[in-house]
């Protein structure tokens, strides 16, 4: 007879019984260690933890990243309660939640090598809508750059005309990323990106050839001198200028490494690898599931 999963909001109790099985999810361990007090805590979000005869067995937390948007992260299950249903019930009641709090899609990550992952989200009717490869750089020394510079807000009408022409931002889905969370790029959101000094513009001759948005939430996050590449997009030229002009950026602010994500397409992994950023050697996959 199958157990019955049982699925609630977590509680601060739980936290011992879920970290148990949090251990060893990769070598070096687990993040939720670290995110828990906070997810328990979040306004815009919730935990979910699935039991069977009353134990906890798996989690998964929910949260609504920007109106409309639901973003879904850390789905954990107990090696020795795998194949029972378990993150699947807890996965509907993350969909029922987001639903309840007005999002129409709901999205979340997996590597693409977990293809048990894969099949069980195909199964719950989640589409992949883009692949991601992420980068490194820990080699920050100031490179002669040619055309790029930061962005001002005069700027926004023209890089936003460009997006919509883009190939690359196409296969991006229209996302951009923050950590490890992936949200739709708008203009609103453009333009924050441009007044907080934090969009780069590759231009010749008036005309944008690409641009390059980047946060430092990493650093704070990770209490690490660090920022992120959020989202990049140019022909090989202009990538290989944006890119220099932020490694310039990053040794005179005395930043000691660079996160990134891109899609999969090929003048922009061509500009990385010139560039001697370290490429991961697994792909993350971004599935997408319209709520109505």
């Amino acid at each position: 007879m199958k157990e019955e999963v049982v699925v609630r909001e977590a509680k601060p109790e739980d936290k011992e019984a879920v970290l148990e099985f949090c251990q060893k999810t990769w070598e070096w361990g687990d993040y939720i260690p670290e995110v828990w007090d906070k997810w328990i805590k979040d306004p815009n979000g919730k935990t979910f933890v699935g039991l069977i005869d009353g134990k906890p067995v798996g989690i998964t937390n929910v949260t609504i990243i920007k109106e409309g948007e639901a973003w879904l992260r850390g789905a954990r299950t107990h090696p020795e309660y795998r194949r029972r249903g378990v993150n699947k019930a807890i996965t509907i009641k993350c969909l029922e939640f987001a639903a309840e709090k007005g999002a129409k899609i709901a999205r979340l990550v997996t590597d693409s090598t977990n293809l048990p992952a894969q099949k069980a989200l195909e199964k719950l009717e989640f589409k992949p809508v883009a692949k991601f490869i992420e980068w490194e750089n820990e080699r920050i020394e100031a490179k002669p750059y040619k055309f790029s510079k930061l962005a001002k807000k005069e700027d926004l009408d023209r890089i936003w005309s460009y997006l919509g022409n883009s190939e690359c931002f196409r296969r991006c889905h229209g996302l951009y990323i923050k950590l490890y969370t992936w949200i739709s790029l708008d203009r609103k959101t453009l333009e924050e990106f441009i007044v907080s000094d934090r969009c780069i513009k590759s231009e010749v001759g008036g005309e944008i050839l690409g641009l390059t948005l980047f946060d430092d939430e990493v650093s704070r996050e990770w209490r690490e001198n660090s920022i992120q590449i959020c989202y990049i997009d140019g022909n090989f030229e202009s990538a290989v200028d944006m890119l220099k002009f932020l490694i310039t950026i990053c040794k005179e602010r005395g930043i000691k490494k660079i996160y990134a994500f891109s899609c999969d397409y090929t003048p922009i992994v061509r500009a990385f690898e010139r560039l001697g950023f370290k490429r991961e050697e697994h792909e993350e996959i971004v599935y997408e599931k319209n709520l109505g």
